[in-house]
Order: C-alpha cells, then structure tokens, then sequence
C-alpha cells in the first residue's frame, strides 16, 4: 500500500482530481492531512491495507468482518474478498448490513436440498465470479417446471436474491418464497449476469426457488441467497455474497473503524476541531450515516421534513442542508464536507448546498471510535460504497471552498 506524502501529478490518480467526472477537486482537498481513496487503493499520510486486519497503524480497521466473501468490481464480476480486513474493490468500500443466508446449496442446484419438478439442474456455469463450473444451469423439461428448496423459519419479511443471466429462449422465469403460492415474474433478464431479487412478508417456513414457463427455456443461476433484512422496512439485497454448502452463513457487515484502540492516528483528528469530506453512493433514502461516532459525533442523512437533508453534529451544535439533497442509487455520486471548530462553529455541506452556520458544537475529545458508513450493528449502513475520505486538524473552508468540493 503506497503512502503519498503529496499529490502526484498525474490527473488520474491526484488526490485532487476525481476519476468518476474528470473533475479537479483541488485546492481545498489538498490540505487533508490523511485522504484515503477507497476507488484507486491509495492514501496519503497513512496506509490502508486491505485482506488482513493487522494493528499496523493503518486508517481504518475492520472489527466486523469475520467471512470470506464476493463483491462486485468495475467490470461487474464478483471478485472474492478475505476474512479479514476492508471488502474493497475497484468501485470502492462496500458497505452493507449483515444477513444470514438461510438457504443450504446456494450455487449448487443439483443437492438433493433441490426439489426439482421438470426441470434439470446441472453445476456447469461460470459463476458471477467469473470461476468455471461455480453456477448452476436450471432447464425446463416441460412447461411451468420448477425447483425449490424448503427451510425452517419463523413468520417474518424475507428476501430472495440471485445473480441470474439467460441461456436459452425467450419465456418467463418467476421466482417464490410461499412455495408457489405467490410467484413473480422477474424482468430485465439478459444473457449477463445481473441481481435480481423478491421481498415477502409474513412467510413461514419458506419454499423458495424458481419456475420456468417455456420447455427447454434454460437460466444460470448463482448465490441464491434467503435472508432476513437487516432493517425493517429497507428492502435491499446485499451486495455481498457469501456460499452456502451444508449449512448457513452468517455474512457480516464490513465496517471501517477508527479506534483508540489502535494504532492509527485517524481518532486523534476526529477527537478535536477538524475538517473532513466524503464520498460515496448510497441505495437508502434517508437515516445513512456518513459518520458514526460513539456517543456525539455524526453526519448523518436525516429523515424529517420531506428528507434527504445531510446534518453535521458534534455534541449540541449541528449544521444541516436543506432537504433532498442526498442522491440516492449506485449509479449517483454522493460529496459532504464540513467542519468543527474549538470555538464551536460547525457547517456541513452536500451536493453542492451549504448547511446553517451552526453554534455550540462541542469536541469529543473522550471519542473512542468513528465509523464510515454505519454503526456497530448496522442500523446506519448507507447500503452503498465509500469510495474517499479526508480528514484533518483544525481545517475550515470558506462556503465556495464546500461548494467546489462537493459539486
């Protein structure tokens, strides 16, 4: 892991220039004493290593994470991801609440754990991680056939997701959580891999699986995954992807985590007056936290009015946008900068819309621990990416300095 000690000159991998709209983000950005970009896999004035999670001084480390793992890369190929450490790839940190995968076999459709019903079943796919006989083929021997698997599960809101591409015909594929009771039919299916999902609620004991309308029609499937959503109400499928084999998986969150406890200088900043931007993309409309102190410190996408405000708070003072200024997608960019001062004032900025001048902000000079994007448990996971984050001490910036750094 490369430390940069200043900014390069080549534009493409500056830490003032952003490769997502070919835009200059200097010089405000380059005052930050620590700027860790998780999209090029680099940091000045620190490191951030990732597939371990050694107390080696780095950034942010990750108490979360404790499976191996998939994550989507640029190309759209799941790529595999440690035990340990940071899920990072090309796009980014991932940052999604942990599941259990409640289903057995999930990228084999051939176990016995399969009930198939005019249809065949072979492990012969490429998988969504680009590894040879990883997926299953699912093919109709005769209209409407189908293949499930049943599970042991209290009454309660699931969601089934797979990765799933066509490889044969034009017909219907549905999908089922109710044992058939209730099928969808699932559009948008291409000769790709991509993510597709259903969210029931109130199922007991669920049968899930799949039914094919047309004889002969022929679909890949890989990770079909059962879980209970982490938050209730926040019907996203993880971006993570864990395999199942002859038991479940608890899939844990990946967290990134300054910690007193550790040997990076990252919570000395953040415990005293400071200045920091951020950026990554988020699926929740509101109640994300783009920082997570342990007690007073957060920036958080609030949920009153018509939502979508960004606040800045430290102790009793806070700053915040006007609403529906948080940009909701994979596909939309998100930009906060702000700061705190020993004096008390504190403003934040999102998108290009400077908040209040706000008052009676108060250091947490006691701060044990900041996360990015969620908390401990989950409940503030943006469900998206962390792609940069700059911090330094006694940083402040006039309101076109917020406005240029977040446009």
């Amino acid at each position: 892991m490369p430390v940069l000690s200043s900014p390069i000159r080549s534009p493409l991998r500056s830490p003032s220039f952003s490769p997502a709209d070919s835009r200059w983000l200097g010089p405000p950005l380059t005052r930050f004493t620590y700027d860790i970009d998780f999209v090029a896999g680099t940091a000045k004035g620190v490191t951030q290593p990732y597939g371990n999670n050694t107390n080696d001084g780095r950034a942010f480390r990750d108490p979360n994470n404790v499976n191996a793992s998939f994550v989507p890369n640029s190309a759209g190929l799941l790529v595999s991801q440690a035990s340990a450490g940071l899920r990072r790839s090309d796009r980014g940190h991932w940052q999604y609440p942990g599941g259990t995968v409640r289903n057995l076999w999930n990228r084999d459709l051939t176990n016995v754990a399969w009930v198939a019903t005019s249809v065949t079943a072979l492990k012969d796919q490429v998988g969504a991680d680009g590894s040879a006989n990883a997926a299953s083929s699912i093919t109709a021997t005769g209209a409407n056939g189908t293949i499930l698997q049943s599970i042991t599960l209290a009454s309660s809101t699931v969601l089934l997701s797979v990765d799933i591409k066509r490889l044969v015909g034009t017909g219907t594929l549905e999908m089922t959580v109710d044992g058939g009771t209730t099928w969808t039919a699932i559009a948008g299916i291409t000769a790709a891999y991509s993510l597709k999902f259903i969210v029931q609620a109130a199922v007991t004991n669920p049968v899930l699986g799949y039914r094919i309308g047309t004889s002969g029609d022929s679909f890949a499937v890989d990770f079909t995954s059962i879980v209970n959503p982490a938050n209730a109400g926040i019907n996203i499928p993880s971006q993570y992807r864990v395999t199942t084999t002859s038991a479940t998986v608890l899939c844990a969150q990946s967290r990134p985590s300054a910690d007193i406890a550790d040997a990076g200088p990252i919570i000395g900043v953040a415990q005293g007056a400071f200045g920091f931007y951020w950026q990554g993309r988020s699926e929740r409309a509101t109640g994300a936290f783009v920082m997570t102190g342990a007690t007073n410190l957060f920036c958080s996408v609030l949920a009153t009015g018509s939502g979508g405000a960004v606040q800045l708070a430290d102790g009793p003072g806070s700053s915040k946008t006007a609403d529906g200024v948080w940009r909701v997608g994979l596909g939309l960019v998100n930009k906060v900068a702000g700061y705190v001062t020993a004096g008390g004032a504190i403003k934040v900025a999102a998108n290009g819309v400077v908040g209040n001048a706000g008052t009676g902000a108060t250091l947490e000079v006691a701060l044990d621990h900041f996360d990015l994007g969620t908390n401990g448990a989950g409940q503030n996971s943006i469900y998206g990416l962390n792609e940069r984050y700059a911090i330094g001490r006694n940083l402040t910036f006039t309101d076109a300095e917020l406005i240029a750094m977040t446009t």
